[in-house]
């Protein structure tokens, strides 16, 4: 008689050569699967940043219904003065810091803590960081006294077609700042809506800034400066505040010019219009025509970037394509 078999034993495992092969194919899909979760991470921070552009857009506007004229961009130009972005802080649910202020002290003082070290999640770009007040304070640009706990801010106000708008002699026509190259908010600035004749749509209010990448041979104590990234809410450093649009955007994160609107946003910069929509905008733009209509000498604007400088004056009628 045959004597019956023996049932072979069933696996359970898996072989070296399987075990590689899964691991092989869950590779693959992480790789497939990374960029398009970046992504859609990424998405969510630019439309973060579009909805926080939005709330200082309407900052803005309140500030003109309440006071009669957008925010100032700087009342001085020393450590004893405030930018825009404090002007606003009333209407960004921000009281208690705009409060807080005691303008007789150096905005670096201790007095001054609470109105200038105090992170406002508003003004920081979610692509480029968190809220903080990690920043170094301006001192008259020399070496500060106070570093790392300034509010920091990643917007810039429009000052026109030159971040200095308001402060040099060709700025201005018949003893008033020429409107044909300023924007709403620049040094000393007291703008209506009714000044705005280009159009409150079709005029920029705050956009995304710049900032260089520090280089080796920057002093530790300087970089910021050199960045134009100190305190937000102070006025010293015009940098830190204000744009121009004359040179046009920052097309690369390697441009090492503190003068120019550009944000971390692949292949555009966010803005907040004067009348509180938001857009962003791409590095080429429409045909414009009628930029600079009074000739001054001193504006050179790349016809590449006229779109731009046409949407960043207040007057001017200047013409833009389609």
């Amino acid at each position: 008689m045959t004597p019956p078999r023996t049932p072979s034993l069933a696996r359970t495992g898996f072989t070296l050569v399987e075990l590689l092969v899964v691991i092989a194919i869950i590779g693959v899909l992480i790789a497939l699967l990374l960029p398009a979760v970046q992504a859609a991470r990424e998405a969510a921070r630019r439309t973060q940043c579009l909805s926080q552009l939005k709330e200082v857009g309407l900052a803005v506007q309140n500030h003109h219904d309440t006071r009669g004229h957008f925010p100032t961009g700087r009342n001085r130009s020393d450590q004893f003065g405030v930018s825009w972005a404090f002007e606003i802080l009333p209407y960004l649910e921000e009281q208690p810091v705009y409060d807080a202020y005691i303008d007789s002290e150096r905005v670096d003082s201790d007095a001054n803590a609470a109105a200038m070290r105090t992170p406002i999640p508003a003004y920081a770009c979610p692509s480029r960081r968190s809220a903080a007040a990690d920043r170094d304070f301006d001192n008259d640009d020399q070496a500060p006294l106070v570093r790392g706990s300034a509010v920091l801010g990643d917007y810039a106000a429009n000052a026109g077609l030159e971040e200095d708008m308001g402060m040099e002699g060709n700025d201005f026509k018949d003893g008033k700042v020429d409107r044909t190259l300023s924007g709403p908010i620049y040094s000393g600035s007291k703008v209506r809506s009714r000044h705005v004749v280009d159009g409150l749509s079709k005029t920029l209010a705050i956009g995304e800034k710049h900032l260089p990448s520090p280089q080796p041979d920057w002093d530790a104590d300087r970089v910021h400066f050199r960045q134009g990234d100190t305190c937000f809410l102070a006025a010293d450093h015009l940098e830190a505040i204000l744009r121009g649009t004359e040179d046009g955007l920052a097309t690369s994160p390697d441009e090492g010019s503190t003068q120019l609107f550009g944000g971390p946003h692949p292949g555009v910069t966010l803005f907040v219009f004067l009348d509180g929509h938001t857009e962003a905008l791409a590095t080429t733009g429409p045909s414009a025509s009628g930029v600079n209509p009074n000739q001054v000498e001193d504006i050179r604007v790349d016809d590449q970037w006229l779109w731009l400088a046409a949407m960043s004056t207040v007057a001017g009628d200047e013409i833009l394509g389609e």
